[in-house]
Parts: C-alpha cells; sequence; structure tokens
C-alpha cells in the first residue's frame, strides 16, 4: 500500500474509533443556538437527573478530597443501590469521560496522518465537498455552505468537549443512569422506572453525538440542524434533495440500529461489571490505536517524500 494511501486509511480507523464513544446521530432539536449554551444544558440535565440525588457541583467545581462528588448525591445513591455498586459506577463514569477525550485525540491523530491539521478541518473539508458534490453547488454557495458547515462542525465538537467536562465536574446524574441500567437488568426495577430516570441524561448524550465521529466522517449529512441551516442558501430543488438524503439516513438508522455502546449517542442498560469490562476493552483499543497511529507518524516522518508527495 502506498504511503499515502496507509495514512488516509488509518486516519479513517480513529475516525471510526470516535464514532463508536461518541456516536452519529445529531439532535433533532429544531434550534441552530442549541450547542452555545451546551455546558449548562449538560450540566443541569446530568445533575438534575440523578433522582434529585442532593446538589451537585456547577461544571468546572472541584471535585471533593474523598472524589465522591457531592456528598448528598452519594448518600442517596448509596442508600438506593449500595455504596459498592455506586463506587462502581463513578469508574465507569470517569472511564466514560476518559474514553471521550481519547476519542478526540484520535479524530485530531488520524487527521493529522491523513494531512490535515485537525479533526476539525478534515471534518469540515469532507462534508463541504460532500455538498458541493451531492447537492451540485455554485461557487457562491460552496463558500456560503462552508461558512456555515465550519461553524456547525466547531459546535459539535466543542458539544463533546463540554460534556466530558460536565460528566467530571458533576458525574451524579451519569451514575444514576448507569446504576438504573444495572437494576433495570438484574430485574430490581422495570423499563418505565429506568426510561424516567435515564431519558434526560440519555437525551443529553444523544444531541451531542458528533456527525465528525460518525464513522464516516463529514460525509454524513444527516444532521437536521445543518440541513435547515442550509436551506437559505439553496435552491428549492437543492433544498428538496437534501431533504431526501437527511429522511434516507434516519431511514437507515432505524432500520440497522447501532450495536456499539455510545454509537449513536446510545448507552444501553448493562450490569455494572459487563459495562465496566467494556470500558476496559475499548481502553485498550484506544491505547492500541494511539500506539499505531504514533508509529506512523514517525515513519513517515522518516521516509523521503514519494514523487514529491
Amino acid at each position: 500500500m502506498k504511503q499515502k494511501n496507509l495514512m488516509i486509511a488509518v486516519a479513517g480507523i480513529a475516525l471510526l474509533a470516535g464514532g463508536m464513544y461518541l456516536g452519529s446521530t445529531m439532535g433533532k432539536k429544531n434550534n441552530s443556538d442549541t450547542e452555545e449554551s451546551a455546558a449548562a444544558a449538560m450540566a443541569t440535565a446530568l445533575k438534575t437527573n440523578a433522582t434529585n440525588a442532593g446538589n451537585a457541583p456547577a461544571v468546572g467545581a472541584k471535585a471533593s478530597s474523598n472524589d465522591r462528588g457531592s456528598d448528598g448525591a452519594w448518600a442517596k445513591l448509596a442508600e438506593k443501590y449500595g455504596d459498592g455498586r455506586t463506587k462502581l459506577s463513578k469508574k465507569i463514569t470517569q472511564d466514560m469521560a476518559g474514553l471521550m477525550k481519547d476519542a478526540m485525540q484520535l479524530a485530531d491523530m488520524g487527521a493529522g496522518l491523513a494531512g490535515a491539521s485537525s479533526a476539525k478541518e478534515l471534518a469540515i473539508k469532507q462534508a463541504s465537498d460532500a455538498l458541493a458534490s451531492r447537492l451540485e453547488l455554485n461557487d457562491e454557495q460552496k463558500n456560503k455552505a462552508a461558512t456555515i458547515v465550519e461553524q456547525r462542525v466547531g459546535e459539535r465538537m466543542d458539544a463533546v468537549n463540554e460534556l466530558a467536562a460536565a460528566l467530571e465536574a458533576d458525574p451524579s446524574g451519569m451514575m444514576e443512569t448507569i446504576l438504573a441500567g444495572d437494576a433495570l437488568k438484574r430485574g430490581e426495577i422495570n423499563q418505565q422506572e429506568y426510561d424516567a430516570i435515564a431519558d434526560d441524561t440519555l437525551a443529553v448524550m444523544r444531541n451531542v453525538s458528533g456527525f465528525a465521529f460518525s464513522g464516516r466522517g463529514g460525509n454524513d449529512l444527516s444532521d437536521p440542524i445543518l440541513a435547515e441551516q442550509l436551506q437559505e442558501i439553496l435552491t428549492a430543488d437543492q433544498q428538496q434533495k437534501l431533504a431526501g438524503i437527511v429522511q434516507k439516513a434516519t431511514e437507515a438508522r432505524g432500520k440497522n440500529p447501532q450495536q456499539m455502546p455510545f454509537q449513536d449517542g446510545n448507552l444501553p442498560a448493562m450490569e455494572l461489571e459487563r459495562l465496566d469490562q467494556t470500558m476496559a476493552s475499548a481502553q485498550k483499543l484506544t491505547t492500541g490505536l494511539k500506539a499505531m497511529m504514533e508509529g506512523l507518524k514517525g515513519m513517515r516522518d522518516l521516509s523521503p517524500p514519494q514523487n514529491g508527495q
């Protein structure tokens, strides 16, 4: 395999890894300002979803010295689910935040191997090129679309970083969701009780899932908010064509739901021990991918250019 093609292939692996952990379905709120207040919305949802489990710290607050977050939240969770399982849910939540950060780093590393300065730059180019090709944009439309895509990609990536920070600063909502999933699988609560506990937190995860990390890079044009923002620069025929692209992507996801944890913003209900093992396996994957890409970067840097490439 030629060196350039090898780098592009590895970049695809990195973006797919990001997709495993960050998901691919965009939020369906019809509001272009969704991510401008993402940190506040996440902190609120992650905090209040813990069945009113005490007053958890706001995003950016320092954890307590015993690393248990809010003592009130911890006490309520421990009373309901047991101290041991509450501790394990905290570990899993911390691992989850770490995997989100790792996925962002992997995406940047993969994009670098493909010749881009960052995953953001690569995703913007891929999405802009896909729009130009599939909608047959003219030069003026291409420039305007690139500006819209750049802002949208930035919003999604910022939202992922903010979610990871929120999980670290105020883990109680996610801990409660994880504990409720464990209780559901062990027959201690029913589906309706689980949904009442988990829906808000899972909605936050789905809403910040970045299309740049779907495993398809910027070629995934199924973001309804992006589609809405593009309307004013498109002709009626192009608007209809884009609506068809979004609809087909939505139908395809419905027929072939992803099973990987976090893909499509999905966090399936699991027993704690199994979820902990899943996190451990994911960490091994990211560690291996990082080592592989660092090695390939070193090989590229030491190899002479081939035909000016």
